[in-house]
């Protein structure tokens, strides 16, 4: 693995949000509500290594987004990727419930109709 330079938290927070300026609207709401919420609730955390996680985790999905919506502009893409079940193991039961909150808000974001499909109901 390469080690990268982390990004410093505000910075990071800005480029998250910018990035979700290319995503579907619905998904743009949820994410940009999903980061602030998540930087709120960590902004006071001391302990360096879950710091250097958190900011990493970020900074990873960043990158992936930024890769993401890359390819958006040229085909038909889905966001988003698999969690794998050697990860999925290690969360603890409060990650576990914040996921599956995730997922129904996700779920619920998408099957939401657009505004003219609104209209011509």
């Amino acid at each position: 693995m390469v080690s990268k330079n982390l990004l410093p938290p505000l910075t990071l927070y800005r480029q998250l949000l910018r990035a979700h300026r290319k995503l579907p609207p619905s998904l743009r709401s949820l994410g940009d509500n999903y980061v602030k919420s998540e930087f709120k609730r960590h902004q006071n955390i001391t302990n360096p290594i879950h710091i250097v996680g958190f900011l990493s985790e970020w900074q990873s999905y960043l990158e992936e987004i930024k890769q993401t919506s890359k390819l958006a502009s040229t085909e038909e893409i889905k966001f988003g990727k698999k969690i794998e079940l050697e990860d999925l193991e290690k969360f603890n039961n409060q990650q576990l419930g914040q996921l599956y909150e995730l997922r129904n808000e996700t779920k619920a974001a998408i099957s939401k109709p657009k505004k003219s499909e609104k209209e011509i109901l």
